[in-house]
């Protein structure tokens, strides 16, 4: 996913955001929880399962509905992929008037519900009822509601935000550019410049709510995938350690919490370092993160023996990634290493789940893909290094190259 800095598209909801605030002032409803980075424990995340648990486990998942679906006529299931869409937006809606954390309080009716959320009491439960027929909330025989293990996720305590995951990918911003999704077929070009009339970085700078949003979803993103990359490879081994474009610092904070002895840095826009400044301070490791200022399309620091580079490969095309890589081999030393931490999916490799994410970085970002290990080790060799090792995780791999 493309990160604060240099972001994506993000819930552009203009209308929709002032109504919700006209309902909040009136009382009906309660306000969102603050998007900040407040919540994250000073002390490490918990160490991650199993690589081939977790791998066990999504491949028994796609195994059952394929099952599923090979007992269903097949219309059945091709008109239940095409009302999907109803359901994002099912689901996108009652994040935002926050109804999983309503329901907290316990079992609630949909009359209920919309009292205190500000939402029509018939269209709130049928929404939800929706929602329950694809197994998000529970619904009793006397017509009340209640949160189910998956709905649970979608409530603000969440540590890896999947309710702020759920409003970045059902924004008006990104559903406007999937409607146009044909002509991206047709031309294989993104579609949110074409659509919005400015790429998604200008329009992010352009929309600080969003901004927000996306921010936080990104926070949850990294929270999940840390422990599995931390698992992956040896960090330990490292003593100063730049993360190039790396958000908040989530990630780099993680890492310098598990090794004692690492040194590092965080390279991202002057805009963002504010929020990882108050990030490391809320984890205790300040005195040990250097906060730069700068764009890695300009240049890099130099003086670290391994740079990192979390998902923001996947963010651009060849070139763009080419001006990345080129500026990163002039500032390593010639005994460093490079890190990408990118999710690997092979050409003819369906059962990835980031092949779904590919789509959207082409339908959403400026010209973003995910890549195969050879097209990963192209563009590594077109700026000067060679791929050493691929350390495979259930979803993303740490490739380490060596400077050439």
């Amino acid at each position: 996913m493309p990160h604060i800095g240099r972001a994506c598209s993000l819930p552009g909801m203009t209308t929709n955001m002032q109504a919700t605030s006209a309902a909040h002032e009136s009382g009906t409803r309660p306000a969102p929880p603050p998007l900040t980075i407040h919540g994250l424990p000073r002390a490490a995340l918990p160490a991650a399962p199993p690589a081939f648990v977790v791998r066990g486990a999504m491949q028994l998942r796609r195994l059952l509905l394929r099952c599923a679906d090979a007992l269903a006529p097949a219309d059945v299931v091709v008109v239940d992929r095409a009302v999907a869409l109803a359901h994002s937006h099912e689901l996108g809606a009652v994040v935002r008037v926050r109804i999983a954390d309503l329901l907290e309080d316990g079992p609630q009716t949909a009359a209920s519900l919309a009292q205190r959320a500000g939402c029509n009491a018939d269209a709130l439960h049928r929404t939800l009822r929706s929602l329950v027929s694809v197994g998000v909330f529970a619904l009793d025989q006397n017509g009340r509601f209640s949160n189910n293990r998956v709905s649970r996720a979608l409530t603000a305590k969440r540590m890896t935000r999947a309710s702020a995951m759920v409003e970045y990918f059902t924004s008006a911003s990104n559903t406007s550019a999937w409607a146009d999704f044909g002509r991206t077929l047709a031309s294989g070009r993104n579609a949110f410049a074409r659509v919005h009339g400015m790429n998604v970085w200008q329009w992010f700078a352009a929309h600080p709510d969003e901004e927000q949003t996306f921010a936080d979803a990104m926070l949850g993103f990294t929270l999940a995938d840390a422990p599995f990359v931390i698992a992956q490879y040896p960090f330990g081994e490292l003593e100063r350690l730049c993360d190039l474009g790396g958000g908040r610092g989530t990630l780099i904070s993680e890492l310098v919490l598990r090794f004692p002895k690492l040194q590092a840095a965080l390279y991202e826009n002057s805009s963002v370092l504010q929020a990882a400044r108050r990030l490391f301070e809320e984890r205790g490791v300040a005195d040990r993160v250097e906060c730069i200022a700068g764009s890695f399309f300009d240049a890099v620091p130099p003086g670290y023996d391994a740079y990192l580079l979390k998902h923001v490969l996947h963010d651009w095309d060849d070139s763009h990634c080419n001006r990345i890589l080129v500026n990163v081999r002039r500032a390593i030393p010639p005994e460093g290493k490079l890190l990408l931490v990118e999710a690997i999916v092979e050409r003819d490799d369906a059962t990835h789940v980031f092949a779904g994410i590919d789509v959207h970085m082409m339908v959403a970002c400026e010209d973003g893909r995910e890549r195969s290990q050879h097209e990963f080790e192209r563009l590594l060799a077109a700026a000067g290094f060679k791929l050493a090792r691929v350390c495979k995780g259930p979803t993303l791999a740490v490739i380490e190259a060596l400077p050439v």
